[in-house]
């Protein structure tokens, strides 16, 4: 499920972007050079969006709302089918349960059925499999609000943006307890470039669940991005709270400082993402600019190059202009 790669991607989200973090360019101080790299965090799709989807629907393929059902050994073998194939879901083996439920829908198309094989899908990284189910669902009964967020979250992963927000939309203007849904839903605001809406989204993740994974560290990226360079160290230090060894947010953090000239405390911040990931090339290049400005030309340069060996090809103008 570590797809999201597209963001913020990605964000991801966030707002995503890790594997392959999207780097994010912004302004510094006159006459140093101009460009300081905050690092997207991703947007989660493991740990809390399993504990999401766990939660979908009811344990039974009947329930109280459905039409008589019919007691011929048809039905009886499709329920056996379902519970065998939930029971394997809650243990973590969405294969097997995709390969009973299949099985169920076979003997009998029922909604319940589909929505939990959507579930089964999205888990495994089947997006498109996904949608299909979860649209089957919404054709079949449209009251079921998690199908919008399973094909939401799918449509988000193959891409479909639009299709995605039109979704998470709709399921969180009628469920404000899923907060991965709003999470998703601040990815693709930020993907539009919507700040200030992106940041409301990431204030509702964090009413639900103040440790959902990354959610401080990419509201402070919107605030970086408002220039409320303040407030967005202040979620970097809550995200840094919940996770010491969170890269990003020292990187963030320093550029947030850089931004407001506390050049000694950005280069604290630079050394500590470096120290704890030796390749990351952003915070060589940042540490660079925030050594410039304190006037040590020597590791400026030393850290454009390291940057440079990291892999940003930007880093060259630097040393062009300042090490040559």
């Amino acid at each position: 499920m570590n797809r999201l790669k597209t963001l913020f991607i990605l964000i991801l989200i966030c707002m995503a972007v890790t594997s392959g973090a999207q780097q994010t360019n912004t302004g510094t101080t006159a006459g140093k050079p101009k460009v300081i790299r905050i690092t997207p965090a991703a947007t989660d799709t493991t740990l809390s969006g399993q504990k999401s989807t766990k939660k979908l629907s009811g344990d039974s393929m009947y329930n109280v709302s459905d039409p008589t059902v019919n007691n011929a050994p048809r039905d009886a073998q499709a329920v056996v089918y379902f519970n065998n194939g939930f029971a394997k879901a809650k243990k973590g083996d969405y294969t097997g349960a995709i390969e009973d439920f299949t099985k169920s829908i076979e003997l009998v198309k029922n909604v319940n059925v589909y929505l939990k094989r959507g579930s089964a899908y999205l888990m495994v990284g089947k997006y498109p499999q996904a949608i299909a189910d979860a649209s089957e669902v919404i054709k079949l009964k449209p009251s079921l609000l998690d199908a919008y967020f399973i094909r939401g979250v799918s449509r988000f992963e193959v891409g479909e943006y639009m299709g995605s927000r039109e979704d998470l939309t709709y399921f969180t203007a009628r469920d404000k307890t899923n907060p991965a849904a709003f999470n998703y839903l601040a990815a693709l605001l930020f993907i539009n470039k919507e700040y200030n809406e992106a940041l409301q989204q990431y204030s509702e993740v964090i009413k639900i669940n103040p440790e959902f994974p990354d959610v401080y560290t990419n509201r402070g990226m919107m605030f970086h991005y408002k220039q409320d360079y303040l407030s967005a160290i202040q979620d970097y230090n809550e995200a840094l709270k919940l996770n010491p060894k969170n890269v990003t947010a020292y990187n963030n953090r320093g550029a947030a400082r850089l931004m407001l000239k506390d050049f000694k405390g950005s280069v604290e911040d630079f050394t500590q993402a470096i120290a704890l990931d030796s390749n990351n090339a952003n915070a060589y290049d940042n540490r660079g600019r925030a050594k410039q400005a304190l006037g040590d030309s020597i590791g400026a340069c030393e850290d454009w190059r390291a940057a440079l060996s990291h892999g940003l090809k930007a880093s060259q103008d630097l040393i062009t202009e300042f090490c040559e």
